[in-house]
C-alpha cells in the first residue's frame, strides 16, 4: 500500500483548488467559515476565491456554477452571488449547504427568487449518533431532516439533491441509509453518493477511505434498495468495474456521453485499465486512491460499451 501524499504536493497530485487554474471549473467558493466539522470534509485547505477570480468563472461557465463553502449560507454575500449568475444567464445555480439555514423559509425563498435552481445538502447520516459523530456537532439531527423537509416542498421535485461522501464510517451503513432517505424525502431529485477524497481533513484520517473491494457489496446493497424505490442516484469515484449491474449510474459515463471534462483531472488510468472494455467510458480511480491502495483491486470490465450505453439510453441515464 502507498502513503499518502506530503502536504506540499497535495495540489499537484490531487487537483485541490488553485486559483490559477480554476476558471477551468464551474465551482467558486465564498466563504471559508462552516458551522459543522465533518470528518470527511474535503473543503479546509481550499482557498476563498477573491472576487474578480468567481466573476471569472461564473462569466466561462452558463450552463452550471456550483456556489460552495464552508457553508455559502454563512456568507453575507451568497444572495448576490446568485443574482449575479442569473444575471449572466447561467442555466443551473447550484448552492452546496449542510441544510442549517433551509428551514427558514424567507431565506430559502429569498435565494430562490434570486435565481437558485438546485440546493445541493450534504446529510451525512441517517440516525442521530452517525450525524453528530460525522459532522462534529449535537443534537441537529431532526431539525435537519425537518428544514430538508421544509426544503423540498418549497424548492419542488426537482430542486433538491442530496450528496452523500461515502467514507468508512458510513460504507457498512449504505443500505440503511438509502433506505432512510428513500422512506424520509419524498419528491427528492435524486441521491448524489460520492468516494471520500484524499482532501481537506481526510488527508491526515486516510483511513476514512474505504478500499473499493470492501465498499462494492454495501454500495450495490443501496443502489438495489434506491431502485426499487424508484429514487434517482448517481455515483461518483467509483470505477465502472466496481458498479457491475450499475454502471451507467455513473458520472463518468454521463460525462463521456456529453463531452463535459470538468474535474476529470482527479482521476487517472492505471495500468489495470489496459484490458477493459470499458476504458473509453470510465475515467479510472481516483489519483488519490491509486496513490494510498495501488490499482490492484480493478478488474477489468468485458461487458460491450455499446449494448451498455444503449441499455443506459432505455433506461435513463443516472438512475434520473
Amino acid at each position: 500500500m502507498k502513503g499518502p501524499a506530503s502536504r506540499n504536493n497535495r495540489n499537484k497530485l490531487y487537483g485541490e483548488a488553485r486559483i490559477g487554474g480554476m476558471a477551468d471549473v464551474p465551482v467558486i467558493r465564498i466563504t471559508s467559515a462552516c458551522n459543522h466539522k465533518c470528518v470527511f470534509c474535503s473543503a479546509p485547505h481550499t482557498p476563498v476565491y477573491p472576487p474578480a477570480v468567481s466573476r471569472e468563472i461564473i462569466n466561462r461557465h452558463r450552463d452550471t456554477i456550483s456556489i460552495e463553502g464552508g457553508e455559502p449560507t454563512l456568507s453575507k454575500d451568497l444572495t448576490g452571488w446568485v443574482r449575479y449568475a442569473k444575471k449572466k444567464n447561467c442555466r443551473d445555480i447550484i448552492v452546496c449547504t449542510n441544510g442549517a439555514r433551509m428551514g427558514e423559509g424567507a431565506y430559502v425563498r429569498e435565494l430562490l427568487e434570486a435565481g437558485v435552481t438546485m440546493f445541493n445538502v450534504n446529510f451525512p447520516a441517517h440516525t442521530a449518533a452517525l450525524y453528530d459523530r460525522f459532522t462534529g456537532t449535537r443534537g441537529q439531527f431532526r431539525s435537519r431532516v425537518e428544514a430538508l423537509r421544509s426544503l423540498l416542498r418549497l424548492a419542488g421535485p426537482r430542486g433538491v439533491r442530496i450528496t452523500l461522501v461515502v467514507h468508512s464510517g458510513i460504507v457498512g451503513q449504505l443500505p440503511a441509509y438509502a433506505g432512510f432517505v428513500a422512506r424520509t424525502f419524498p419528491g427528492l431529485f435524486y441521491l448524489e453518493l460520492n468516494l471520500a477524497k484524499v482532501l481537506g481533513n481526510v488527508v491526515d484520517r486516510t483511513a476514512l477511505v474505504p478500499r473499493l473491494a470492501a465498499a462494492e457489496p454495501y454500495l450495490k446493497g443501496a443502489l438495489r434498495v434506491l431502485s426499487f424505490a424508484r429514487l434517482g442516484f448517481i455515483t461518483d469515484g467509483f470505477p465502472l468495474c466496481r458498479l457491475s449491474g450499475y454502471e451507467t449510474s455513473s458520472i463518468d459515463v454521463y460525462r463521456s456521453e456529453n463531452g463535459i471534462d470538468e474535474f476529470l483531472s482527479e482521476k487517472r488510468h492505471a495500468p489495470r485499465c489496459a484490458g477493459c472494455s470499458l476504458r473509453s467510458l470510465c475515467a479510472g480511480p481516483r489519483a488519490d486512491y491509486l496513490e494510498l491502495y495501488g490499482d490492484s483491486e480493478l478488474k477489468p470490465s468485458k461487458t460491450d460499451p455499446a449494448a451498455l450505453l444503449a441499455a443506459g439510453r432505455k433506461t435513463g441515464f443516472l438512475r434520473l
